[in-house]
């Protein structure tokens, strides 16, 4: 999932059933006293609870604007899938704890979300003939390469003469590139479109016709490349290529922080999403509009007038927001 807003991984997600909770059960003893579950909510609250809050709240409003769906399905199947490549829950669980998240329910959250969000940006997005055609204009088809990537310009020259003396490009390139997520397969990239690589690279391939290498090395940020094309498909009528547009076209949106977030905002707003707890009044501020976004900067902003000390308490509200 490319996915967007600031939507990642929130420690410790399962503790968001206490949010329901009044009782002061305790949860634990220490020789200085309990704490109770009142006390526990609180603190959580304080430090992930709009966080939580604002997921809990995208998940029910979006499934609600999408409808009938199978992403929760499709998210466990997925789960297990991903926990059987690792070689099982231990693996899996490892590589979580490395990458931030508390455990398996918080990522699958996170992944339920990212599809949620997805499927709601493609329901809410349309383009119109004139967005398609402007596109085509400039629209180039995906194309396949082989290249060599090495750290210094005289190697990439060296190549270059030894691959016009005949020299066979696969076995130059295992023996050479120091690109290995590609020199293993003869420095063959796979198939890929205008806007995957950098600019300078994109530009060289773009240039060749099929078996044809380049006679300069190509210089990038990461080192000097010499590219072959192997496989440059032709441009088809709109018609023909209306359907790959418009893919690309969405993964652009899906890919756009601001736009996602308008999407979001829109079904939010649609919602009237209503937050009985006034110390978590911020969660969803960011899809709202500034005229209805929490008080809670407004009323810091007042008590500093009343007492030196509200001036840090400002401050904290403001970046809550």
């Amino acid at each position: 999932m490319k996915k967007k807003l600031v939507l990642t991984s929130v420690a410790f997600l399962t503790a968001i059933t206490l949010a329901g909770c009044s009782t002061s059960e305790t949860v634990a003893t220490t020789p200085a006293g309990d704490i109770t579950k009142d006390e526990l909510y609180d603190a959580m609250k304080a430090s992930i609870g709009e966080t939580v809050l604002q997921r809990l709240i995208l998940i029910d409003v979006l499934n609600d604007a999408i409808g009938k769906n199978e992403l929760e399905a499709e998210t466990e199947a997925e789960l297990l899938t991903t926990i059987e490549q690792y070689g099982g829950e231990e693996t899996f669980n490892y590589i979580l704890s490395q990458s931030g998240f508390a455990n398996k329910d918080e990522y699958q959250d996170v992944l339920y979300l990212n599809k949620l969000i997805e499927a709601a940006v493609k329901q809410e997005t349309t383009f119109t003939d004139e967005e398609v055609e402007a596109y085509y204009e400039t629209y180039k088809p995906q194309i396949n390469v082989q290249h060599i990537l090495v750290a210094d310009e005289a190697t990439a020259v060296d190549l270059i003469n030894q691959l016009n003396a005949g020299a066979d490009f696969a076995e130059l390139a295992k023996a050479n590139s120091t690109d290995t997520a590609t020199a293993e397969n003869g420095g063959e990239t796979g198939m890929f479109g205008a806007g995957d690589m950098v600019q300078e690279f994109e530009d060289a391939a773009y240039a060749l016709e099929e078996g044809e290498i380049t006679q300069t090395p190509v210089a990038t940020e990461y080192g000097y490349h010499v590219i072959k094309m192997i496989e440059k498909t032709e441009k088809g009528t709109l018609e023909e290529e209306r359907e790959n547009i418009e893919k690309l076209m969405m993964d652009e949106k899906l890919a756009d922080n601001d736009y996602l977030t308008s999407v979001m905002s829109k079904i939010v707003q649609a919602a009237n999403v209503e937050i009985k707890d006034e110390d978590l009044a911020a969660a969803i501020d960011q899809f709202l509009p500034a005229e209805e976004t929490s008080s809670s900067a407004a009323t810091s902003e007042a008590a500093s007038s009343e007492a030196a000390s509200a001036t840090s308490e400002s401050a904290t509200a403001e970046s809550a927001n």
